[in-house]
């Protein structure tokens, strides 16, 4: 009886030293892809497939142990932003359309999904710069877009009082708010958000955390 057991002992430490073995070598290339994709990014942020390295073990495995599944969250949401080309004011283009679909959706997760304050704020500024950049039909419609974005990045405020891109962008909205244009208000608030700014749109995904 104890042979047995022995061989099985020593099967299960194979197959545990086998496994352990790949999941440090797909740690390795998730931290590669990670330094690597936003250098890609920052040239060409409409390559496919970024953050998403092959990996021997199911990517979440890999994903949980590191700790990266919000941080690959808010890269991907920046990405969809920043193709969503805010800074063009056309609303008929079927793949513009459904790329800013995409970008609200990805904010809007991060925003509800709690985490890191810093993380949720920015997401909440993002998110607030992307509304005040759509067209409204009426000034009824741009009156409450532009009191939601207000709250929205007062509470990005209150998260991370250190958000400078919330700050620039709460005064772009509150001059809005007074009575500016009621269609398309002047130039858009930039994700960028003037001097100083961390680049929170077009910068690297990864700065800033």
């Amino acid at each position: 009886m104890r042979r047995p057991v022995l061989v099985l002992g020593a099967l299960a430490c194979i197959l545990l030293a086998a496994f352990l073995a790949l999941l440090a070598a797909d740690v390795s290339r998730w931290r590669d892809a990670l330094g690597a994709d936003d250098v890609r990014y920052r040239a060409a942020p409409d390559v496919n497939n970024l953050w998403n390295p092959p990996t021997f073990i199911a990517p979440g495995v890999t994903r949980g142990m590191l700790g990266v599944a919000d941080d690959l969250a808010f890269r991907r949401a920046v990405r969809a932003l920043r193709l969503s080309r805010l800074e063009e004011a056309t609303d008929s283009e079927p793949t513009l359309v459904l790329q800013r679909v995409e970008a609200e959706a990805r904010l809007q997760a991060l925003v509800a999904a709690g985490g890191d304050p810093a993380r949720r704020s920015r997401a909440m500024t993002l998110l607030a710069v992307f509304r005040l950049s759509m067209r409204a039909a009426n000034p009824q419609e741009r009156a409450a877009v532009l009191r939601s974005a207000v709250a929205n990045l007062q509470e990005a405020i209150a998260l991370d009082p250190d958000n400078d891109d919330a700050k620039y962008n709460l005064e772009v909205a509150l001059r809005r708010s007074r009575g500016v244009q009621t269609v398309q208000g002047g130039p858009a608030p930039n994700p960028t958000s003037g001097p100083g700014s961390k680049g929170a749109a077009t910068g690297p995904p990864g700065s800033g955390y």
